[in-house]
């Protein structure tokens, strides 16, 4: 029995099988809806896709002659990818250097990142660059040469209370707290220049992996024909679709 082709070459029913039974075995089996359910068979479904796109990226890895080893880490997100496509690049290192190599020219212009500034408007809330000693038992006699930059509504209540520019000693529930401020400072926006870097990483990882779900559209619809019974568990045509 065949679940479906890809280029051509049949998949064959028993590959579906035998993964629908290795998730029955792990730690999520007690879970998963029975094969005689509808249920069960759109499980069946959703794992036939599992299948069909994994071997279709292990294959055009091959086709390309990538190293798998040197597929870099990726956070696949379902909501951009769909569950299957991001499951497979969660799993299988093949995949993960398809998708390195589909997506390596894009990039996100200066402009997209200004106009997410925009819609962001961060703001950043008020924080103290503070000198903090502390001791359980005894109270401490120095404070420690190197500052760190706080949100103070981090700091224990009696702390953050006697806090200020001149060394303050205080006891709290926890013990001895010897604390100055050498700086505040105040809130407000977050300037574009502070964080562009990490717009940019975010922006570009959505942008590769919105790619890359195109890419893997029009190849599933070029190179893979499903069989009756392994359709795509959204396809309306087929009798369990909700």
């Amino acid at each position: 029995m065949t679940a479906a082709w890809l280029d051509g070459t049949p998949v064959p029913a028993a590959d579906v099988t035998a993964e629908v039974e290795r998730l029955r075995s792990g730690p999520a089996g007690a879970r998963l809806p029975r094969d005689d359910t509808a249920d069960g068979r759109q499980l069946r479904r959703w794992v036939a896709q599992r299948v069909v796109v994994r071997r279709l990226l292990e294959r055009d890895c091959s086709a390309r002659g990538l190293d798998p080893a040197t597929a870099p880490p990726l956070r696949p997100e379902p909501a951009l990818l769909g569950t299957a496509a991001a499951d497979v690049l969660a799993t299988c290192a093949a995949a993960r250097a398809v998708f390195a190599a589909v997506t390596a020219g894009v990039r996100v212009t200066e402009a997209e990142l200004r106009a997410q500034h925009e819609r962001d408007r961060s703001t950043r809330p008020e924080r103290w660059t503070i000198r903090q000693a502390f001791s359980p038992d005894t109270p401490p006699v120095a404070l420690p040469a190197a500052p760190l930059t706080v949100d103070p509504a981090t700091l224990l209540p009696e702390v953050r209370a006697a806090a200020g520019p001149e060394p303050a000693l205080v006891r709290s529930s926890l013990g001895w707290h010897l604390v100055a401020i050498d700086a505040v400072h105040p809130a407000g926006p977050v300037r574009y220049e502070e964080v562009r870097d990490q717009l940019a990483a975010g922006l570009t990882d959505r942008a590769r992996q919105t790619a890359f779900a195109r890419w893997l559209d029009a190849a599933v619809a070029a190179r893979i024909r499903l069989a009756p019974g392994f359709e795509h568990p959204a396809d309306p045509r087929q009798p369990d679709a909700t």
